[in-house]
């Protein structure tokens, strides 16, 4: 029998994702509960949802954008509806096409569906991973959760730190699925599929990104054809019986969501922008001309956070180490829009779909650079490996280091914080030796898979397929939700990225110009200066942080006598690296941060009653 108390405290420790309702049901020895942020239906979209007869239960977190045609299309063969919400058209859909359901849904999800009569659980999770997934299972009994803070309330998880798992913290930044940072306790992938029917577990993967690039698109007509996915895309995504916003830092994919916003609705689109001091002053400079230019009503805010509260907050948000810096940004900012709007849509997607981050071209350029001779190679290496030490220097030192390199290990080292050697130094010798015996290579695996694909297309499908989810994804929806914002990404549409897998990689990227198919899909829409200006986001001075900002409460709580990390990591490098940086040898504030994080996390586990990582 379930103990509607545990599930209670699980759910209860999502308040925050859902602050509008609550329900649970109980079904013996199935519990389902949900914690609901009302966007559509909102006073009949109660869940858990069940059908007439009781034998069908769902919980839901998301939404299903085409779940209006969906619903025609039930009723048309019979089926009955007593809500406008989109929580029914799933349980519908079920009942009509089973498991194949999932084939019907265009969205972001993550939900939990009980079928009484066969005793079976079915979890699914969204093609793309915008919406998340934990589970754990132990001596026959599953629990499961959006958020794995939830999950760790559950009485089944004790904490057996997944070395692995920390290896690749340090390595990314962040933890790859379907790995967490606790043993035995597993994200469910995006597009993957879990049934649990007598005692077991199956999982299943029910959508596949194929990367098939077609010859015969061109500039004209991939354009044409990307501007009409992304305006239904963009049609579908603001429906909403809540108030609806978008995020907008002035780069070409936020500038493209709010383009496309601009010219569906009738009212002004409410949006939200912003920096970190005058640092910043030009990212936000063209954030207002992208408001300016498409009549927005628009917010824009200087932050100065405290950033020691704001670290210990992230911490328990995420649950497990995560050191994207941006998250900072993205809280922030959610915190912003959330004072107008419970709905915002946000420009994510971009990147990966169209060749838009830096370490693409990068990888490139050393490419290129590799054609160079040999010996005069060795020589620039020898120059500048003779003079002193400097930030800009060690770019120019990994950079001529990249050149002897293997393409697809240059774009690994470009996604990687710590490398190899400095891990090495990093952990303490128990750590050391408890990585070296649990290796999980999850980037090799992804590597593996794609191997009939060129080195252009390896790289977007590598940051399609783990960066994106475990990363961007992750940081978006913890950060929102943390808020009781629900953010949509219109650029991952499923019909989008799927366009974008079949478009040859010149048209995403030629010479220094990403985002070509984009761009000119919308020359008539955004401003020249948009159009021409590189990547923007919100930007975060993290390489200033640690020099003045976080330097005492880094001193005080990562090197400080109450520090928990000398458990698992090595004092003198971790003095070593905040040294390098305080005295401007190199940029080391990514590896701070990580440090920081690490911290912060260790401490929350430390109060978490019942969960140990020793």
């Amino acid at each position: 029998m379930v103990d509607e108390r545990v599930v209670g405290e699980m759910n209860h420790a999502m308040v925050h994702r859902g602050p509008d309702d609550s329900g649970m049901w109980n079904g013996g020895h199935v519990a389902l509960a949900m914690r609901r942020l009302s966007v559509i239906d909102l006073f009949r979209g109660h869940q858990p949802m069940t059908n007439e007869d009781g034998s069908l239960v769902l919980v839901f977190n998301g939404e299903i954008y085409n779940f209006k045609q969906l619903r025609s299309d039930l009723e048309r063969r019979g089926h009955p509806f007593h809500t406008l919400s989109d929580t029914e058209v799933i349980l519908r859909a079920y009942a009509e096409y089973g498991d194949d359901c999932l084939d019907h849904l265009n969205g972001m999800f993550a939900f939990a569906l009980y079928d009484k009569r066969l005793d079976r659980l079915l979890i699914a999770r969204d093609r793309v991973g915008i919406k998340p997934l934990f589970y754990a299972e132990q001596d026959g009994t599953l629990a499961f959760a959006s958020e794995l803070d939830a999950l760790l309330r559950s009485g089944i998880v004790r904490g057996a730190l997944n070395h692995a798992a920390l290896d690749a913290y340090f390595t990314f930044l962040y933890i790859p699925s379907p790995d967490t940072i606790f043993q035995n306790v597993h994200k469910l992938r995006p597009g993957e599929k879990l049934v649990f029917q007598d005692g077991r577990i199956a999982t299943e993967r029910y959508w596949q990104l194929d990367y098939a690039p077609q010859q015969s698109w061109n500039l004209d007509s991939a354009a044409e054809e990307y501007a009409a996915l992304l305006t239904d895309a963009v049609k579908l995504q603001c429906t909403s019986d809540v108030p609806l916003g978008a995020f907008l830092s002035g780069g070409l994919d936020s500038s493209s969501v709010v383009a496309v916003l601009s010219k569906l609705i009738a009212a002004p689109v409410k949006t939200f922008t912003i920096g970190f001091d005058e640092a910043h002053y030009s990212e936000l400079e063209f954030a207002k001309e992208a408001a300016l230019h498409f009549g927005t009503n628009h917010t824009e805010s200087i932050m100065r956070p405290d950033m020691a509260e704001v670290a210990g907050d992230l911490a328990r948000h995420f649950a497990e180490p995560f050191a994207d810096s941006s998250a900072v940004p993205t809280w922030l900012v959610s915190q912003l829009a959330r004072r107008e709007v419970t709905v915002a849509l946000s420009g994510d997607g971009g990147d990966e779909l169209f060749a838009g981050y830096e370490w693409t071209r990068m990888t490139r350029k050393v490419a290129a650079y590799n054609r160079a001779p040999a010996s005069l190679r060795s020589l620039v290496d020898a120059a500048l490996h003779a003079m002193p030490a400097s930030p800009k220097l060690g770019k120019l030192r990994r950079f001529s280091r990249d050149s002897y390199l293997d393409p697809m290990d240059v774009f690994r080292r470009r996604h990687t914080c710590y490398d190899h050697e400095l891990r090495a130094r990093l952990y303490n010798p128990d750590t050391a030796k408890a990585v070296a015996g649990s290796a999980i290579d999850r980037y090799e695996e992804h590597a593996d898979s794609m191997a009939g694909l060129s080195h252009d297309d390896r790289m977007l499908c590598h940051d399609t397929h783990m960066y994106l989810p475990d990363d961007i994804l992750t940081k978006v929806d913890r950060m929102s939700m943390a808020n009781s914002l629900e953010v949509r990404v219109p650029l991952l549409d499923h019909r989008i990225v799927e366009f974008a897998a079949t478009l040859p990689f010149h048209l995403k990227l030629r010479g220094n110009t990403s985002k070509r198919v984009p761009k000119h899909a919308l020359r008539e829409l955004l401003p020249r200066t948009l159009l021409r200006q590189r990547k923007q986001g919100f930007a975060v001075p993290i390489h200033r942080w640690f020099r003045r900002e976080l330097r005492g409460h880094f001193e005080d709580v990562v090197l400080g006598p109450s520090a928990l990390n000398w458990r698992f990591l090595d004092r003198k490098t971790v003095r070593d690296l905040r040294d390098a940086h305080v005295q401007g040898k190199e940029n080391y504030g990514h590896h701070l941060w990580a440090l920081l994080m690490f911290e912060h996390w260790l401490r929350y586990i430390e109060n978490l009653p019942g969960v140990s990582v020793g």
